[in-house]
Order: C-alpha cells, then sequence, then structure tokens
C-alpha cells in the first residue's frame, strides 16, 4: 500500500503542476520527493507523472490514483479528527485560510468583532495562493476562505471556483496612493497627476504579483523616472515608505492601522483607482460550520477598506468610523 505521505505529495503535484513546489510545500528537497514519487510508481506498476521542462502533469493512471487518493486523504483526516476531538472534550475548531493580506490584515479583525470566545473554540488561521486556497477547501483542511483578486495577477477570483464550491461576496478592496507622514504630498489639497506618481521615488511590490501588474497598468501612460525599490511584502513597503519621502500604491485593507496611527497618508489621484472583490468560499458539499457562518456575516456587514480621500477632509475618528463600513458596488 502507498503511504498517506506520498499519496499526499503527488496530490500536491497536481495542484502546483511540479515536482519541485509540492517538494517545498512538504518540506522537502525535490530530489527527495522525485524519489518517493518514483518509488511508488514502482510500487504500484504505474506511471503517474508527465515530466517536462515546464512542470510535471498526471498521466491518465495518475489521475485516477489521485481521485482514490483524495477519498483516503478525506477519511484519514476524519479518523484524526475524531480523535482530537475525543481528547478535547468536543471543543469546537474553526479552520480558516485566506489571501496573504487578508490573513494578515482583516481576518483577525473579523475575529475579533465575531462575539466569540477564543476560549470556546481552537481557531487555526493559514495563508496562500488562489490555488492553494482551493485546494485546502476541497481536501477539507479547512472550513472556510477569504480571496481576494490581489493574490494573483489577472485572476477572476469567483470564476476560478468550480460547481462544487459556494461563494459569497463580502466588499470591494481598492489600491491606493501612500505616503509617509513627512512626505509633502501628506498633506497636499489637490490630486496627484499619474504623471507625478510615475514621476515621484517610488516602493513596489514585486514583478509577478497582482498589485505589480496594477500598478504597471496605471503607470504605462506616463513616463516614468525609473528611480524605484522593489520589496517582496507590504509590511517591507510600508516601513520603507514611513520612513522615508519614497511613494508606495498598496490595497486600501493592507493600510488601515498605520493610517489611523498617522504613519501613513492617502494621497487623491486624478483618476479612479482599480478595485477587486474580496470572497469567502467554502464546500458546498459539507456547508459552513456553525463559527464559519458567523464569521462570514460579520466579514459582510463590517467589509472593507475606506475610500481615498484628500487629507484633512475627515477626522481620524470619521475616518476609522468609515472604514468599519462596507464598500459595496
Amino acid at each position: 500500500m502507498p503511504q498517506l505521505a506520498d499519496l499526499d505529495l503527488l496530490l500536491s503535484v497536481e495542484s502546483y503542476g511540479s515536482v519541485g513546489k509540492a517538494a517545498q510545500a512538504h518540506s522537502l528537497s525535490q530530489p527527495a520527493a522525485s524519489i518517493r514519487i518514483s518509488a511508488m510508481e514502482r510500487r504500484l506498476g504505474l506511471k503517474l507523472l508527465e515530466r517536462s521542462p515546464t512542470g510535471s502533469k498526471l498521466t491518465e493512471e495518475g489521475e485516477m490514483l489521485a481521485k482514490y487518493a483524495r477519498n483516503v486523504m478525506r477519511a484519514a483526516r476524519e479518523l484524526l479528527e475524531f480523535g482530537s476531538a475525543s481528547q478535547s472534550g468536543g471543543a469546537k475548531r474553526l479552520r480558516i485560510a485566506g489571501s496573504p493580506a487578508i490573513s494578515e490584515h482583516l481576518i483577525p479583525e473579523w475575529l475579533n468583532r465575531s462575539g466569540f470566545s477564543f476560549g470556546e473554540a481552537r481557531v487555526e488561521v493559514r495563508a496562500g495562493s488562489v490555488d492553494a486556497l482551493r485546494r485546502l477547501i476541497r481536501e477539507s483542511h479547512v472550513d472556510l476562505a477569504f480571496i481576494d483578486g490581489w493574490c494573483q495577477a489577472g485572476s477572476q477570483v469567483r470564476k476560478q471556483f468550480g460547481d462544487d464550491m459556494a461563494t459569497r461576496y463580502i466588499c470591494d478592496d481598492k489600491l491606493s496612493v501612500v505616503v509617509g507622514a513627512t512626505h509633502p504630498w501628506a498633506r497636499r489639497q489637490t490630486p496627484v497627476t499619474v504623471e507625478e506618481l510615475a514621476s515621484a521615488a517610488l516602493v513596489l511590490r514585486e514583478r509577478g504579483s497582482g498589485i505589480r501588474e496594477f500598478t504597471d497598468e496605471l503607470l504605462k501612460t506616463a513616463p516614468a523616472s525609473g528611480s524605484y525599490v522593489e520589496l517582496p511584502s507590504s509590511a517591507a513597503i510600508k516601513q520603507a515608505v514611513a520612513t522615508s519621502q519614497r511613494v508606495t500604491v498598496l490595497n486600501i485593507s493592507t493600510v488601515r492601522p498605520e493610517l489611523a496611527e498617522g504613519r501613513l497618508k492617502l494621497v487623491a489621484v486624478d483618476r479612479e483607482m482599480p478595485a477587486k472583490p474580496i470572497y469567502a468560499a467554502w464546500s458546498a458539499g459539507r456547508g459552513l460550520p456553525e463559527y464559519a457562518r458567523e464569521l462570514v456575516e460579520i466579514a459582510a456587514s463590517k467589509g472593507s477598506p475606506m475610500p481615498v480621500l484628500l487629507p484633512d477632509q475627515k477626522t481620524k475618528s470619521s475616518l476609522l468610523m468609515e472604514a468599519e463600513t462596507t464598500v459595496k458596488t
């Protein structure tokens, strides 16, 4: 019989389309993962993978094995969860996942406002790409996932989930121009033009990210200065902007704490900034546990980020109140 870990590895290769990425997800080296897949092929007498320079995909036999493997892994998880629930006296458990920005900035706030006690439930939060979140739901690793359009360049979030998934629109998340509190634009009363933005000293997300794609699209019509710093995380970008005279473009949900503290300031732009929806997604067949349903309702009611405003248009308290309202289309 194949080992459970080997079956799980095969499912990861199917999900990621790469032995290397699947190995990374399982904390293995690529040679070690290849050896385990090859050993399983020999043990079963089946060819499971078609390997190429651009990645790996399952053969017809591999896809059939993956179908059985999903059932085996689901049954194994149910067995483990039964044992865990018995040991914990039936304590309730809420397993959530989200796009990186949502997991870091929005889910903690929604949990704190949900009204249930952490003493009554075990809450586990994970982060990942759209593909990873879809896999976590399908394989019963999480009860609920929150997905935004910025975590995958060019993605149409709702269309990426099949008929076996239920989705609910939560709110829109908008891009905004952000500067530090000492930047001249922090006190500016008129909108910044795209030409001014393109010629500024910028801090940008890495190429390939959804936010970078939309930033490049915004600036493509204006001559750029060529001066920018590229950083791999929103946290690093916020720190760089707060302590310098540089400018960045980030989605509103990631900068709300710094806006409330006054460390960062929003800058109005002379055109409409793009926005992408945030959705909740879960298995249509399994439905939502009680706590997960409660969290979806809280997320939909509290919703999203504040709109971009001119400096000094509103007080800090009114900004905070507006930050808690849902921005619906």
